[in-house]
């Protein structure tokens, strides 16, 4: 069996093979250099209750199995977990009118001790908290999860399961009883992974589960025996590239300090079909990065870029028209054009990488590429969104005890923020939402052309941006200014401090899209023989990783001959 995605889901996915099938011989890609290198690993850490399902739904139901298996798991496993509470805050009647909605959602899934608070009852759960009307859940919690990604990582290692990681798979070849992977080892330049969050999937070597697992090497073809010298030395190489990369991130972490003006300017994702996109990408980029040296060595290319756009929205059939662009991020320019965002000189030739008897995908960010590449619908296609997350030092835990959260607001999916007391006691404030320029682009200066070509060609990202537009424009300055985001989460708990507050991590949001510009908040799996690609997940996806796992994993092996 092969994984591709080394997620939580795709770990989870395989940790569930080796549960259920312990003779199976399973092998897990990524093209990064860790578990939880992507979603996994950028998020404000909160385990969902289940407040806010559709009763009796799949969702519902996957939830409340995923908390069941979770908990006793982060125990057995000392994954950090903190059992703080949850507090949603209504500022008016409307917003109080829908946390009484959600209240009822929450009794009919049996959340346990959940109840709502009127102002008065607020002060004694969170005693600098203002509002109107509050829903408490007391047993919502908070987790790390790129401890948890490499628990589980452990445990399909130990099972005996290998981890290829610098390895991009780019390609299937669909047979009746078994898939072929093609690929190709990839170069690491990546700065997620100088943004502190693969400290918590590190394993005993600190750099995260073994590339081999404990099977003692693998060759390009998915031999397992043997060792291989190449590889230690590709090893040593990205090694050496980390030193390098982590003094860059230094300069990086300075020019954020310097770069607070974060433009205000509005800006309207919208358009119709048949028209060119609003959003004019020259303007754009101008408008966040002309202050840059970077941008301005580069601006010159912008009409290339802006004609590449217009020519990828003219040719709305599917085609990766754009994917060969130019990327620009950082102190400089550097080549793009493979899924991964790698240059062409640091992308290798493709290879086969194997030959599996089941195949599953858990892609997230690339799930509609890859699908692509299987032979398989495009839609429904992956719209990035960026989450941006601040933290203050660890306070006093009157400012804040748990987590606090806004009311969720179906017209604005993106405008939900919370602020939690981490497991550091610092506080994670977030996320500050918007649409992002690139699928895993985390560096604040950095953007993919691909990528947003890819979501300027999606007639459903335009649609889904329309029925949006008004509350889309309400919150067009907080997505876009720090100062007017943390002035907004100071509505719930004016006592923090916002001199206190700096930027945390950023992560990005795989949000899958119909073409009607309807957003997809559900387990969704698109299968086609012994190949399984989940193409969307729940937005609590994490939290209810194990459930999730079972219902992937029965999928795959529906009516195969095992």
């Amino acid at each position: 069996m092969a994984v591709v995605g080394a997620g939580i889901l795709g770990v989870a996915a395989a940790r569930e093979v080796t549960t259920r099938f312990p003779d199976a011989e399973i092998t897990v890609f990524d093209k990064a250099e860790n578990v939880a290198a992507h979603q996994s690993g950028h998020t404000s850490g909160i385990v969902d209750s289940g407040l806010d399902q559709t009763p009796g739904s799949a969702e519902a139901k996957l939830t409340r199995r995923g908390l069941e298996l979770l908990i006793p798991y982060m125990a057995e496993a000392g994954v950090p977990y903190r059992e703080c509470g949850q507090l949603l805050i209504a500022q008016n009647s409307d917003e109080a009118e829908r946390i009484e909605e959600i209240f009822a959602r929450a009794k009919d899934n049996e959340v346990p001790g959940v109840r709502l608070l009127e102002r008065h009852e607020i002060g004694a759960v969170e005693p600098a908290v203002r509002g109107v009307l509050g829903l408490f859940s007391p047993h919502a919690a908070i987790a790390d999860f790129s401890a948890l990604t490499a628990a589980l990582a452990s445990d399909v290692r130990a099972a005996g399961g290998e981890f290829r990681f610098g390895t991009e798979v780019t390609g299937f070849d669909t047979m009746s009883n078994e898939v072929r992977l093609r690929g190709r080892p990839v170069t690491i330049d990546d700065p997620a992974a100088g943004d502190g969050v693969a400290a918590g999937a590190s394993g005993e070597d600190g750099r995260g589960v073994s590339a081999t697992g404990d099977r003692g090497g693998s060759s390009a073809t998915g031999d397992r025996g043997g060792s291989s010298a190449s590889a230690d030395d590709d090893r040593d190489r990205r090694d050496d590239q980390v030193h390098d990369r982590d003094d860059r991130d230094d300069q990086v972490h300075d020019r954020d300090r310097r770069d607070e003006q974060v433009h205000e300017r509005p800006r309207t994702y919208r358009g119709e079909e048949g028209r060119e996109p609003v959003i004019g990408i020259a303007d754009e980029l101008r408008d966040r990065f002309g202050q840059q040296d970077w941008f301005k060595q580069a601006e010159s290319t912008l009409g290339e870029w802006t004609q590449k756009v217009s020519e990828a929205w003219a040719n709305r059939d599917g085609s990766r028209l754009g994917d060969s662009g130019t990327r620009t991020g950082g102190a400089g320019s550097r080549a793009g054009g493979a899924p991964s965002g790698r240059s062409r000189s640091e992308a290798r030739a493709e290879e086969v990488l194997g030959t599996f008897d089941i195949v599953i995908v858990c892609a997230g960010l690339q799930a509609d590429r890859l699908a692509v590449a299987a032979g398989l619908d495009a839609e429904p296609r992956i719209v990035p969104f960026t989450s941006d997350f601040y933290r203050t030092p660890a306070t006093d835990t009157e400012v804040v005890r748990g987590i606090i959260g806004s009311v969720p607001d179906p017209q604005a999916p993106f405008a939900e923020t919370s602020i939690v007391r981490g497991l550091d006691d610092g506080l994670v404030l977030g996320p500050n939402t918007f649409v992002a320029l690139g699928r895993e682009s985390y560096d604040r200066h950095g953007f993919d052309l691909a990528d947003i070509t890819s979501t300027a060609r999606s007639k459903g990202f335009w649609k889904f941006a329309a029925q949006t537009a008004k509350t889309a424009a309400r919150g067009v300055k907080p997505m876009v200014s720090k100062t007017a985001f943390v002035d907004g989460i100071r509505r719930f708990v004016p006592e923090l401090d916002p001199t206190a507050v700096a930027p945390g991590t950023r992560g990005v949001r795989a949000q899958a899209m119909t073409a009607e510009g309807e957003l997809i908040d559900e387990l969704t799996m698109t299968r086609r023989g012994r190949l399984t690609v989940v193409r969307s997940v729940p937005k609590w996806a994490a939290s209810s990783a194990l459930s999730i796992a079972e219902t992937i994993v029965e999928r795959a092996f529906e009516n195969s001959a095992r």
